[in-house]
């Protein structure tokens, strides 16, 4: 093939890819593949092929095919040349391992990618490999660290005006700072991404509305959340991507059942875990297993409820993803409690608090000793609990800037409900 034809097949490619013809793209980025070889010394058909690949892995595993994905992204690894294509087919195989869950593989990769870059001064290398560490660790349950990398990631895409990259970065620290309970600092974080993601695309835009409706939903601020996840979800449904309508449809889910909506909601919550398997992404089936269980909870469905719970509690064993274990540990607790055994789910309970103190879930940990201090016997003890519950109430609350933010989350039914019985 020659140049002038390899150069227009991408563009058509590239083209289709934009105006969302996923069919079309794949049809033309797998054409170029075929009719070119891997094994060429031309540096254009060399350049057009690792184009391909990567662009092609990154729309599979938007389209749910991660599988496929990793094999493009191996494929570019076994035509990289150059250090930094190298260093760049780690970054894409790591970051696509962390999207299928194996965090393992993908945090050993990563570090590989790490080593490379800083060893060749490759600078945006080294800031993308800081990025995926980060993500490894958030979805390990690791916040603290994985806030350390991506704040070591951001000065790098900063320094070279990548706005992609800075509106990722900052995305993933709203996201940790969110699991965190420091909310204020998540909504400042996703507020910061929304405007690079506001230049970036139409994407981007939806997922990082997506996620500053979750940090208000964290508050119980959900008529705000509701909004922010109703204009995402018109974003996502326009680029016909259903990877991304996965995690809104959770969201929406969660805030319909607290609005009292509760069929509505749990028809969102069961099309997200629905879309979740379909399109491999772990980390949201984990979380709508959590609000499923939590949601059948209100609807008085305790054995489906506590299979929601079981099913995530042992994904997240398996994967030694504490955080999320402590989100099984809480829910199988209530399901526990709602069948009257308190002994069983005092212990839970007592894991879960261990768990959520060890990968910092603050927002998760004022629940779990609220729940305590309800099943409790002894009334010292069921104190203690409560005085904690407050203390870290206090502490998510305290730094809001906003007040009627700050009002909404301590006039929460929830949270009201423990600050009351504390004062009595």
């Amino acid at each position: 093939m020659n140049q002038s034809n390899l150069k227009q097949m991408l563009a058509q490619a590239n083209t289709a890819l934009d105006e969302q013809n996923y069919a079309l793209a794949q049809t033309h980025y797998r054409r170029l593949l075929a009719e070119t070889s891997a094994q060429t010394t031309d540096p254009v058909t060399h350049s057009a092929r690792l184009q391909a690949w990567e662009k092609l892995g990154d729309l599979l595993y938007k389209l749910g095919n991660q599988e496929e994905a990793l094999s493009s992204f191996y494929a570019y690894q076994q035509e990289a040349f150059t250090a930094a294509q190298k260093n760049n087919a780690l970054a894409l195989i790591g970051n696509q391992l962390r999207h299928m869950g194996r965090l393992d593989e993908a945090l050993s990769t990563l570090q590989e990618a790490l080593r490379l870059a800083q060893a060749n001064s490759d600078e945006v290398g080294v800031a993308a490999a800081y990025l995926g560490i980060g993500g490894v660790h958030y979805q390990a349950g690791r916040l603290e660290e994985s806030l350390v990398y991506l704040e070591k990631a951001l000065p790098g895409f900063v320094k070279i005006g990548d706005r992609e990259q800075q509106m990722r970065t900052r995305n993933w620290q709203g996201i940790a700072y969110m699991r965190l309970g420091q909310t204020d600092k998540a909504i400042s974080a996703f507020t910061s991404a929304l405007k690079q993601a506001r230049l970036v695309n139409i994407r981007a835009t939806s997922i990082v509305l997506g996620n500053l409706g979750q940090a208000h939903q964290e508050l119980f601020d959900m008529e705000q959340a509701r909004q922010y996840h109703q204009e995402a979800m018109h974003l996502a449904e326009g680029t016909h991507l259903i990877g991304d309508i996965a995690d809104l449809s959770r969201n929406l889910g969660v805030e319909l059942v607290y609005l009292g909506r509760l069929e509505e909601g749990l028809t969102y919550l069961y099309q997200a875990l629905s879309i979740s398997e379909e399109t491999g992404q772990l980390d949201v089936k984990l979380q709508s297993l959590y609000s499923l269980a939590l949601a059948e909870l209100q609807q008085d469905n305790v054995e489906m409820a506590q299979s929601h719970a079981q099913v995530l509690r042992e994904i997240a064993e398996e994967r030694n993803a504490h955080a999320y274990v402590a989100d099984a540990l809480h829910a199988l607790g209530l399901c526990y409690k709602q069948r009257s055994d308190t002994n069983m789910a005092m212990q839970l309970w007592q894991q879960a608090s261990f768990l959520a103190h060890e990968t910092g879930q603050r927002m998760l940990l004022w629940q779990i000793h609220g729940a305590l201090a309800d099943v409790t016997p002894e009334d010292g003890l069921a104190q203690v609990h409560r005085r904690i519950a407050a203390e870290v109430i206090e502490q998510i609350a305290y730094p809001i800037a906003d007040d009627k933010l700050r009002q909404q989350f301590l006039n929460a039914p929830p949270v009201k409900r423990v600050l009351t019985q504390l004062e009595n």
